[in-house]
């Protein structure tokens, strides 16, 4: 996560699902909306596949790095770890002094 937008916590609000279970995913697809103290991000695909599973219910606060949404293609068997998404600041809430 950016510095600028980084905090001291470990975990972040999972605002809500972009996509629901099902929907196909191509690079930069809009997967969730994540929020911090600082910031409003955007967490986009990098790969193809589809949108296997969601974890989570919107609100929840999620420690960082855990995963929220499995993405992969029908029957694939998807390794944990893996990663499918990237993290895009959409609105910065505060400035840091």
């Amino acid at each position: 996560m950016s510095s600028e937008v980084s905090h001291q916590s470990n975990q972040v609000q999972l605002r809500e699902y972009l996509l629901k279970e099902g929907d196909t995913v191509e690079p930069d697809t809009p997967i969730a909306l994540i929020e911090n103290y600082w910031a409003l991000m955007r967490l986009k695909a990098n790969d193809t596949g589809i949108l296997r599973k969601t974890f989570f219910t919107p609100g929840t606060h999620v420690k960082i790095g855990d995963p929220i949404a499995i993405i992969g293609a029908d029957g694939e068997n998807i390794p944990y770890g893996k990663f499918y998404s990237v993290l895009e600041v959409i609105e910065v809430k505060r400035k840091k002094p």
